[in-house]
């Protein structure tokens, strides 16, 4: 299941969400989700953690994809 995501916070994010994306993206790769979606599992270089679901936006999905957006 592991994908590479580009995201962003949601207008109504809270100020962790918003911290943690800032911090340590926009880039993450996808390990895994919440029994019903609600959160996911997000990992970037040595952070790993959970990240409600609504709060982020999925910009983009792949790794190739990625590197032509940020380019």
């Amino acid at each position: 299941m592991n994908e590479t995501i580009m995201i962003s916070p949601t207008s109504r994010a809270s100020k962790r969400t918003k911290n943690r994306i800032n911090e340590r993206g926009p880039v993450f790769t996808k390990e895994g989700e919440s029994t019903h979606g609600a959160q996911w599992l997000l990992r970037s270089g040595k952070w790993f953690g959970w990240m409600p679901r609504n709060q982020f936006h999925v910009e983009c999905v792949g790794e190739k994809f990625i590197e032509k957006v940020l380019g």
